[in-house]
């Protein structure tokens, strides 16, 4: 992979048949998820909240490391005075039931390294107030949204 933009890459994988996202190697995902610090600032979830996300998921304390969120441009601060995180993001999945359960587990604790395409971001409301939010992109070590 010799891409030096997160637009490149994704450009590279839809050329070769990938369309809303791919599989990759530990190597890729690696070399993919360095790239993201480039979109904008990272969001690092406390870790009072990555307890949270598992207790939500019902997967065993600490097994969530890191995931951290590039808030889109002028959002980084909800006026609440919250900083949202990836807790607002999985909350909001897991509250609206936007995919199954098992497969929000299985992707937060990394059966599989998935890097889905984000075109637009990913709205959600904050955990705190409900007003709404968007993260234009967001990763674990296993999974990225960019």
């Amino acid at each position: 992979m010799d891409t030096t933009t997160l637009e490149q890459l994704k450009a590279q994988y839809r050329r070769s048949g990938a369309r809303a996202g791919i599989k990759l190697d530990d190597i890729e995902m690696r070399k993919a998820i360095s790239l993201l610090p480039r979109q904008g600032p990272v969001v690092e979830t406390p870790g009072v909240e990555l307890r949270y996300i598992e207790g939500l998921l019902r997967i065993p304390l600490d097994s969530i490391v890191d995931f951290s969120i590039i808030p889109a441009a002028g959002q980084s601060r909800c006026p609440c005075g919250r900083t949202p995180t990836a807790l607002d993001i999985v909350a909001h999945a897991v509250g609206q039931k936007i995919h199954d359960e098992q497969l929000l587990r299985d992707t937060v604790i990394g059966v599989y390294n998935v890097f889905e395409f984000a075109d637009e971001g990913r709205t959600a409301p904050c955990h705190r107030c409900g007003r709404e939010f968007t993260a234009s992109g967001y990763w674990t070590h296993s999974y990225m949204y960019a």
